[in-house]
């Protein structure tokens, strides 16, 4: 279960910072995650909520967003996003795709009280 090893790394990350700024609470944290990291969100907000408890961080929101890997057909110019690899272009077929994103594990901010 990598989640919570992703949850205690987040708090290790995030807590310095929100002190820093004098935080008194933390009340949100949003997560860009790679869907190629195969994190269940359910799991993540779970264990998050257990591993800050007695901390400012105690009863902060975890919202998480998806980050889609980008497919690039050469052969038929097709761009789209997709929620897992694929190997063949969704529009035409043709094997040979360029694939990009999806691996994202980014903190993209959090919400503190003063």
């Amino acid at each position: 279960m990598h989640e919570l090893g992703i949850a205690e790394e987040l708090l290790r990350a995030i807590l310095p910072q929100a002190e820093r700024h004098g935080a008194k609470k933390v009340t949100r944290v949003t997560l860009r995650v790679g869907v190629l990291r195969a994190v269940v969100g359910e799991n993540l907000s779970f264990l998050f909520g257990h591993v800050a408890r007695g901390t400012i961080a105690e009863g902060a929101v975890l919202a998480i967003e998806a980050d889609p890997v980008a497919v690039c057909c050469p052969a038929c110019g097709l761009r789209t996003e997709a929620d897992a690899i694929v190997l063949d272009c969704p529009g035409c077929g043709a094997g040979g795709i360029g694939l990009s994103g999806g691996d994202d594990l980014q903190i993209v901010d959090f919400d503190i009280d003063e």
